[in-house]
């Protein structure tokens, strides 16, 4: 086995482990870019672990497919992004105030869609799921791929048109408008595996969706740079960020993104020059303008900085940028006694701690998960580790859909090494 040990993987746990220990100290860029590290964390370790397994791997031994898919990725994602901006059912909070900062992350993070679940779904497969599972064979005729094709499109349509009651069906949407696309032009399809009783071709696109799904979730929980979630009708019940009933999309959207991929690379391989031209002009140009529109629509709130804080004397916001706290968690982990040894008096120092707390947990038109509440407590009740005496609002949509706030007393002892994330949505 030691011929099928891969260095990429033990690279792939280092990156992780450094990530995470730089983001809870505030180093950048795996502060604003934790998720994206994550992601690339995880895609290198079970790329390692399936050539352990099966002795061949997407990264190893199919490179060119592994960097197609990475641009490929980013687009299929830009589509259900536009999709959001009607549906809106997630916004991104904290993002990079400079654009190309901004943008850099949206192709990062979305260049590892369609990697992460197809490695995924390679270690399933390797690990031996839903080996052996088959069913009767099914013939999809002319009619039933019409068919198919409408309620496909119609289900897109229905979201469009009523996005408050439709949202789920863009998820399945795409599934049942383009595999029968795919399979009548003699491309790699669902249906396809379908017609000769291949069931672990599904059955693991859908286990590697929840699987996909969970760790987007997860990591996108404890990220200063995240997405948080406004769907209809499930404000309460929700796991991370996310409603737990909606963990339910996850499968569905990974056959979605499967079929899209497939019917891309039929084009790429079935069209001209002209048309391969096209393809790779008009992708990355959409992108751009998804990109735009969720710079415009999608984007709520950008990081909080030293420079934007209100009631902060202007010579005073020099000294804390010249110390190297550009953004306003900068502040917070130094705590007062930190001011202090700046040379800032402790009753600036209180009063500067009071704002950042502030400026740091304050949001607008956003709805957050119960799960926020908790650490929201503990630094509540621990703030007094940096010496801080305020009062913390939270402004947003509470869990009743209403405007309320939360206030925090202070106290005056605690525990120490206790680090600000109660505000990180």
């Amino acid at each position: 086995m030691r011929e099928r040990f891969k260095i990429h993987g033990p690279i792939g746990i280092v990156i992780f482990a450094l990530a995470v220990v730089m983001m809870r100290q505030g180093q950048e860029p795996f502060t604003t870019y934790f998720y994206c590290f994550a992601w690339w964390s995880y895609i290198l370790v079970a790329d390692a672990l399936v050539y352990w397994i099966r002795g061949e791997s997407l990264l190893l031994n199919r490179t060119r497919t592994f960097l197609l898919m990475i641009p490929l990725s980013i687009f299929v994602w830009c589509i259900f992004e536009a999709f959001n901006f009607r549906l809106a059912n997630w916004h991104y909070v904290d993002v990079p105030h400079e654009t190309w900062r901004r943008w850099l992350g949206y192709a990062v993070a979305y260049g590892t869609v369609l990697p992460g679940l197809c490695e995924t779904a390679h270690l399933l497969k390797g690990m031996g799921f839903f080996r052996g599972i088959s069913w009767k064979g099914l013939n999809p005729s002319p009619r039933l791929l019409r068919t198919l094709i409408f309620l496909g499109g119609m289900s897109l349509l229905a979201a469009l048109l009523l996005p408050r009651y439709c949202f789920p069906l863009v998820w399945l949407g795409f599934a049942l408008l383009i595999d029968p696309l795919n399979y009548r032009h003699g491309g790699d399809s669902i249906l396809r595996d379908m017609e000769g009783g291949e069931a672990r071709g599904i059955l693991t696109l859908l286990a590697a969706g929840l699987v996909c799904g969970f760790l987007w979730e997860f990591w996108n929980f404890w990220a200063q740079t995240k997405w948080i979630y406004t769907v209809p009708f499930f404000t309460e019940g929700k796991f991370f960020e996310m409603p737990v009933l909606g963990f339910l999309g996850f499968p569905p959207f990974t056959v979605s993104a499967y079929v899209i991929y497939r019917f891309l690379l039929l084009l790429r391989q079935r069209g001209g020059v002209w048309t391969k031209g096209a393809l790779w002009f008009l992708l990355p140009l959409f992108c751009c303008f998804v990109f735009a529109g969720i710079d415009h629509y999608t984007v709520i709130s950008h990081i909080p900085l030293t420079r934007d804080m209100t009631g902060v004397q202007e010579g005073l916001k020099g000294r804390l940028q010249e110390a190297g706290m550009e953004k306003v968690q900068d502040l917070l982990r130094m705590g007062k006694d930190g001011l202090v040894d700046l040379g800032i008096s402790p009753e600036e120092a209180g009063d500067v701690g009071s704002i950042g707390v502030m400026a740091a947990c304050s949001r607008s038109d956003d709805e957050r998960s119960p799960l926020i509440f908790f650490p929201l407590l503990i630094i509540g009740l621990h703030l007094n580790v940096y010496g801080f005496e305020h009062e913390v609002p939270y402004k947003g949509v509470g869990l009743n859909g209403v405007e309320g706030g939360l206030q925090i007393g202070s106290g005056t002892q605690g525990p120490p090494g206790l680090l600000p994330f109660a505000c990180l949505p």
